[in-house]
């Protein structure tokens, strides 16, 4: 059973303009309700209130007629700090994310994939660019804990944001070959049961990423190599791939 619950609040400063806001910690669980044993590796990521607005905002233009009995906390200029407030919001907060849990049309809409995926995917992209390998890799390590839970093993936002964690690792020379190989061993795992267009034009840059992967490790890598001429042989343009990163960048953006 999906379970989101927001279990704290902080203020946070922004450092550039020292604005304050709310940061509420989200929690989403996959619990057990026959057992009702919780679930021992939640996924724990901060949201502020304008993203649960936008998430809503976007909810109702795709689908108004999931969201007529619910209610939204307007937006005010002042007093937003109040203990009192943070209450009730958390309360419309928890109310909108069930409705998100019962309704799989409301999961697949563009507004949650926003707020479920892009937060995070900003933060790991800064942190690449900035060559902080080892800090974009938690951020999208928690990515993809989130949205495994939210979403099936291999929907496209998935698997994209389980790429994205081996493609982090090759954009870092190598340097991260280690902590990922379990990422990309699951990831070649997931895409052997793949049949998606879409999704397979990443496979080529995924097996090549792994091979280096591979390389690194010194592990074997002939089945990857066999993988990778069979693709050949089917037509596929295995020489010429795009890089792993860029190849899961074009996927993001069809979404």
């Amino acid at each position: 059973m999906l379970k989101f619950e927001i279990v704290s609040s902080r203020t946070v400063e922004e450092p550039e303009s020292g604005k304050k806001f709310v940061a509420y910690m989200l929690q989403v669980r996959q619990d057990n309700k026959e057992s009702s044993v919780y679930d021992p590796d939640p996924a724990n990521v901060e949201r502020r209130y304008t993203h649960f607005l936008d998430l809503y905002n976007g909810l109702k233009r795709d689908c108004p007629g999931l969201l007529n009995n619910l209610s939204f906390p307007r937006k005010i200029m002042f007093g937003n700090f109040g203990p009192n407030l943070i209450s009730t919001r958390c309360t419309a907060f928890e109310s909108l994310l069930q409705l998100i849990s019962n309704e799989s049309r409301l999961r697949d809409t563009p507004a949650a994939i926003t707020f479920f995926h892009d937060i995070e995917l900003i933060e790991a992209k800064r942190l690449i660019e900035e060559k902080k390998f080892d800090q974009a890799l938690s951020v999208l390590e928690t990515s993809f804990k989130l949205l495994n839970k939210v979403y099936t093993d291999r929907a496209r936002v998935v698997l994209g944001a389980l790429c994205r964690i081996v493609a982090c690792a090759e954009a870092s020379g190598g340097a991260l070959a280690g902590p990922v190989e379990k990422w990309a061993q699951l990831a070649l795992r997931r895409y052997e049961a793949v049949s998606d267009s879409d999704l397979l034009l990443i496979n080529v840059p995924l097996l090549h990423a792994c091979i280096s992967i591979w390389e690194t490790l010194g592990r074997d890598k002939t089945k990857l190599i066999e993988e990778l001429n069979k693709l050949r042989k089917r037509g596929m343009k295995v020489d010429s791939a795009p890089k792993l990163m860029d190849a899961v960048d074009n996927l993001s953006s069809a979404m």
